[in-house]
């Protein structure tokens, strides 16, 4: 779902990282008009296209469904999706409120099917050797995780009214939040500071009611003692990207922006530092790495003027073998749709 033929995250990334995997095949694509969902089914060599979601969810020849649409529409399509049996890969956020993930939650347990929340960072490979050296003692005791993030979004309509469901608390607060519980020990508390800084007008000048925030900061202790901030933003497009600072007595890790011209999330770097030392570049892991994907381009076109990074279906990659082995094994999966409800109760704390 989200096929269009010319752009977007489901064709820019889904789709690229279903051609890259072994243990995929793409089936069917699905737009809500005739003419881009006939286009996308030829560009990407797919045999069947559809215009509704529910006819893609009937399809005999359809066994998992990826939604990468707005996310207004997210539970619709879950839902019918797992009514008619499908596995599903739904982007982050799951739903508009807690009931509905809930709902969406137990339906995915109830019909034994596989249903992963894109929390993208879940799959990354920097992430996931940062993980691996805390593990390993290379900080010691943590005591302190912070990650600065100047993202692009709030300056768009779409993200400067809550009433959307996307905006920078739902979309990059979720994904952060996520990675902050999961990678750095459990968030035990934590409170929220929020503010406008943006002029009430929209990318084109439109005058717009703004009631969104465009700068957070998240405060609190994780359940090994270690506290940790975030401070997130999108009012500037200078110094555009993320710096994680993660502390221990014995040493230091920097996950940071690999590149200022691809600011988003997934696209970081690993450095780190051990008793008074200096930061040094450590490679990843060929573990962690999905080896579908290649190391070369490291950016795809995604939207006009706007790129996804290799990180970024590198991550997005490793979730979807997880899936599959998790379909394949009938194993746990995680991130599933339980972990995005605990996600979206964290953030109606906040």
């Amino acid at each position: 779902m989200g096929a269009n033929p010319g752009y977007g995250w489901g064709s820019s990334v889904h789709r690229r990282v279903i051609e890259l995997l072994p243990d995929f095949v793409l089936e069917g694509v699905c737009t809500t008009r005739e003419q881009t969902a006939r286009a996308a089914a030829e560009a990407f060599g797919a045999p069947l296209w559809f215009t509704d979601s529910s006819e893609l969810a009937r399809h005999p020849d359809v066994d998992l469904i990826a939604i990468c649409v707005k996310a207004p529409f997210h539970y619709e399509i879950a839902h019918t999706a797992l009514t008619a049996g499908k596995h599903v890969y739904c982007e982050w956020p799951l739903a508009f409120s807690i009931e509905q993930a809930e709902e969406l939650a137990a339906l995915a347990v109830e019909r034994g099917l596989k249903a992963m929340i894109g929390l993208h960072m879940r799959g990354s490979p920097a992430m996931r050797q940062a993980q691996r050296l805390i593990a390993d003692g290379y900080l010691g005791d943590l005591f302190s995780i912070n990650l600065h993030a100047r993202l692009f979004g709030p300056i768009m309509r779409a993200m400067a009214i809550r009433s959307g469901g996307t905006t920078l608390r739902s979309i990059y607060g979720g994904h952060l939040l996520d990675a902050v519980d999961h990678y750095f020990g459990g968030i035990q508390e934590f409170e929220t500071r929020g503010a406008i800084h943006l002029p009430p007008l929209d990318e084109t000048g439109a005058p717009i009611d703004r009631d969104a925030f465009d700068h957070l900061q998240f405060h609190g202790r994780l359940s090994n003692g270690a506290l940790f901030n975030i401070d997130l933003s999108g009012v500037t497009m200078t110094g555009m990207g993320t710096t994680w600072r993660i502390d221990g007595r014995e040493g230091a890790l920097i996950l940071a922006t690999r590149d200022p011209s691809l600011p988003a999330i997934e696209s970081v770097v690993l450095q780190g530092a051990r008793q008074g030392s200096a930061f040094e570049a450590i490679p990843i892991s060929a573990e962690f790495e999905c080896p579908g994907v290649p190391s070369e381009p490291d950016r795809y076109p995604a939207y006009p003027g706007s790129f996804a990074s290799r990180e970024a279906l590198s991550a997005i990659a490793n979730l979807y073998t997880e899936l599959g082995e998790a379909i394949r094994d009938d194993a746990q999966l995680s991130p599933d749709f339980g972990r995005a409800v605990e996600i979206q109760r964290l953030l109606a704390i906040a």
